[in-house]
């Protein structure tokens, strides 16, 4: 999908990994498809993007679950209960 975060639009692509310390992830590519950040964990109460504060994204990416920033997404609930944030400050 497309999305704008902060002031720029990008490609974004989530995915699943199956494995006892997978978890959900995301791909970020500029609006052409190049690559910038590829297999990025969804970590529960972490900014997914802290360590790319040189990339001026313009924001947090963060993951929650009924409202508890502490709580891992799963694979069936991401999209419901389970939620991607994208903060500004």
């Amino acid at each position: 999908m497309t999305i704008q975060l902060g002031t720029s639009t990008y490609a974004v692509r989530f995915g699943w990994g199956d494995t006892p310390d997978g978890g959900w992830f995301i791909d970020i590519a500029d609006i052409d498809g190049n690559p910038i950040i590829q297999g990025l964990p969804l970590t529960a109460g972490e900014d997914a993007l802290q360590q790319f504060s040189y990339l001026n994204i313009g924001g947090e990416i963060r993951v929650e679950t009924d409202g508890n920033a502490l709580i891992e997404p799963t694979y069936d609930n991401l999209g419901s209960n389970g939620k991607v944030l994208f903060v500004t400050p």
